[in-house]
């Protein structure tokens, strides 16, 4: 039987081709925890998880720090092809640390479909579409300047949903919400993305200025109690879709029975991984409710490809994140408005290990079983 042997980390940080602004703030790096469970096989599996501690709560180094002193002696020693155990044991070792949890995770994944020989998403059921759907973004602006953007990218590719950030400051936020309605027209639907910027006194007057307008194709969590989202839910017609409401499976069944929206970005590292994340779509299919699949980069990005084809009520589409490189071994880019996970076994995609460390923050650290 195979076993887990070591398992390395290493913190790495790519160029944004586009600065990215939210309510939380702005960056132009994105920072990941790479993480290589490796067996006595021969077979090494990858992981990867994405980093935003004013959101997630957890830092890379403290990522990193959690892997190697926590998780990877829960995992050392035994089987990757028991998931489910294994996701009990990190539970057990180091509680509602998901980002950390999510890293691991992914690398047992990888590993299971390269000892089973057979890609993710046939471990996750089989295919029940081809991959993913995607959405243009439309980045933070002056209103005018996000018009053009919006203007650009509909004439570039014919997207079918636009994202824009708001919760900054509501009146400046209608302002871009109109001029990027108006340069859509009836081409496009707009998907706002609030990341709990609001308080539930702005987002009702904000949000309800917003769908008199037009085009307002769904609201992403725009308060940050639950209480106040199930009331946006209750006061607009324009579906409402919960983030940073859910994290593991427990969220997302308060999230259904409180009514508080009727679909849900899963970022997929934020949730624990991906069984978790199909926990939560089994939630949310049997409430007869949807799914978007933040897709974001690299290994993120295939898995979000992944669960995509596997999981049937992923409807809504998600935007790509473009970086100036990547650490795998090849581009894994979209096909066209379509994201389509790759045929071989595991992710289907290995690392660049010259890439991983040309973009390390830090020095990698291999734990291994003394």
């Amino acid at each position: 039987m195979i076993k887990i042997t070591n398992v390395r980390t290493t913190v790495v940080g790519i160029p944004r081709i586009e600065r990215l602004t939210t309510s939380y703030g702005s960056t132009d790096l994105a920072i990941t925890v790479v993480v290589e469970v490796m067996t006595d096989a021969g077979v090494t599996g990858i992981g990867q998880t994405a980093v935003a501690p004013r959101s997630y709560g957890e830092t890379a180094e403290g990522i990193a720090v959690n892997i190697q002193k926590h998780l990877a002696p829960a995992v050392i020693g035994e089987s990757p092809l028991d998931i489910e155990r294994l996701n009990r044991k990190l539970q057990a070792a180091l509680p509602h640390h998901w980002s950390s949890h999510a890293g691991v995770e992914f690398a047992l994944w990888d590993l299971k479909g390269k000892v089973l020989g057979t890609p993710i998403y046939q471990l996750l059921g089989g295919r029940v579409r081809e991959g993913l759907d995607l959405m243009g973004f439309v980045h933070h602006d002056k209103p005018e300047r996000m018009a053009e953007e919006a203007q650009e990218t509909l004439q570039r590719d014919k997207f079918s949903v636009l994202k824009m950030k708001i919760g900054l400051d509501p009146k400046q936020d209608v302002a871009r919400y109109r001029a990027v309605a108006e340069a859509v027209g009836d081409r496009a639907l707009i998907q706002v993305d609030g990341n709990t910027g609001y308080t539930i006194a702005q987002a009702i007057p904000a949000l309800s200025a917003m769908e008199a307008i037009g085009r307002l194709g769904a609201i992403e969590q725009p308060v940050a109690r639950l209480t106040d989202l199930a009331e946006i839910a209750r006061r607009l017609t324009t579906p409402v879709m919960a983030d940073e409401a859910i994290y593991p499976p427990q969220d997302a069944v308060e999230v259904v029975q409180r009514k508080a929206a009727s679909l849900a970005l899963m970022k997929i590292t934020k949730h624990g991984g991906i069984l978790n994340v199909q926990k939560i779509a089994a939630v949310f299919d049997g409430a007869g409710l949807g799914l978007s699949m933040a897709i974001y980069y690299d290994l993120i990005a295939l898995a979000a490809a992944h669960l995509a084809a596997a999981l049937p009520c992923v409807r809504w589409p998600s935007p790509y994140t473009y970086l100036h490189d990547t650490i795998l071994a090849e581009p894994f880019v979209p096909d066209g408005l379509f994201l389509r996970p790759p045929n071989r076994p595991g992710f289907g995609i290995d690392l660049d290990p010259e890439k991983v460390q040309k973009y390390a923050l830090q020095q990698s650290h291999l734990y291994r079983r003394l």
